[in-house]
């Protein structure tokens, strides 16, 4: 089983020979992908949820006059991206809401997290163009609250970003985050697919890597990092970004560094993180590389807290373009 397999590897496969030309680092060259407007109607939404010490409400709304068929779809990172999904028609106007452990599809997605996409069903009980629109709210037992629109990527197809930049800060205490990556293939109008196999490759090992930066403008190298639908060490779909602002749930950090470790006196401290898109990477089961089983997308949110009742979360970014990875090398890091 996938499981087995994956939970004895010692040492997770990075990319150290890419056949794709680095982007160069350029003022001016950068193309910024801007992310959905997702209140104004699309035909698929992205939602992060998680269920681990929290609760999770997805919203959907059919804008439209006429009946929409949608097909819901639920990964679970926490078991190989385990997929669970039903159909439901919206009436028009119609908006659900769902708590995510009481989907009418009664998966158990307690205790877990992952991804949900929503899409329009061509062959269900009516079609409109552009009808969806959605938010989540993550609630932590804690007291704090995530919460923003849905997020979608497909309709950019004809932007691709070079590099994307994160901001942090430990205002209200924040020293929590949850960076995350949502990587999926588009199968059909109506449905995605997404697996451990399948990830967004941001950094490289020469140029341009991923910097991390305090508030004086100082840089620091990082590692490049991947995201799949999983929670295998240093391969998850939730991230933290350095030592200082780890994850909220003890995944691995994007930099090992601790960028918020003294304060500014008169200043607040602060960061960012620059990560340039390297691409997509799809692997057999043994990791050996191969062909996606059709084109990637990426979708990511950003989430800053302090674990006692303040945070927030954004659309972080959307690439609907890039370069497919394929490795002529493999360099590892230790998942211990």
């Amino acid at each position: 089983m996938l499981q087995d397999s994956l939970s004895k590897i010692k040492y997770l496969i990075v990319l150290a020979f890419l056949l794709v030309i680095p982007m160069q680092a350029k003022a001016g060259d950068f193309g910024f992908d801007p992310i959905d407007q997702t209140d104004t109607g699309v035909d698929r939404l992205i939602y992060y949820y998680d269920t681990v010490g929290r609760s999770t409400y997805i919203q959907v709304t059919n804008t439209s006059d006429d009946f929409v068929e949608i097909h819901v779809q639920a990964f679970e990172a926490e078991d190989n991206c385990r997929e669970t999904d039903f159909n439901i028609c919206l009436t028009p106007g119609d908006t659900q809401i769902w708590n995510v452990e009481e989907l009418p599809s009664l998966a158990d997605l307690s205790e877990s997290n992952g991804f949900i996409a929503i899409s329009v069903d061509e062959s269900g009980c009516g079609f409109v163009n552009n009808a969806l629109i959605g938010m989540f709210r993550i609630l932590d037992d804690s007291g704090y609250e995530y919460r923003t629109n849905a997020a979608s990527s497909e309709d950019f197809t004809a932007f691709s970003a070079d590099y994307d930049v994160l901001n942090f800060n430990d205002v209200n205490g924040n020293n929590l985050s949850d960076v995350v990556g949502i990587t999926y293939v588009d199968i059909d109008t109506d449905q995605v697919f997404a697996s451990p196999l399948i990830g967004t490759v941001f950094g490289f090992f020469d140029d341009p890597q991923i910097l991390i930066f305090d508030d004086n403008e100082n840089p620091t190298s990082c590692s490049p990092t991947i995201f799949t639908c999983s929670n295998i060490p240093g391969l998850e779909i939730n991230k933290g970004i350095d030592n200082s602002i780890p994850s909220s749930q003890d995944f691995s950090e994007i930099c090992n560094t601790s960028k918020l470790d003294g304060p500014v006196i008169g200043a607040i401290d602060s960061g960012w993180v620059f990560l340039p898109f390297a691409g997509y990477a799809c692997f057999e089961s043994d990791f050996d590389p191969t062909e996606c089983p059709a084109e990637p997308f990426f979708v990511g949110f950003l989430g800053i807290n302090n674990g006692d009742g303040t945070g927030s979360m954004d659309s972080w970014i959307s690439h609907s373009f890039g370069e497919i990875i394929e490795p002529t090398g493999i360099a590892t890091i230790s998942s211990e």
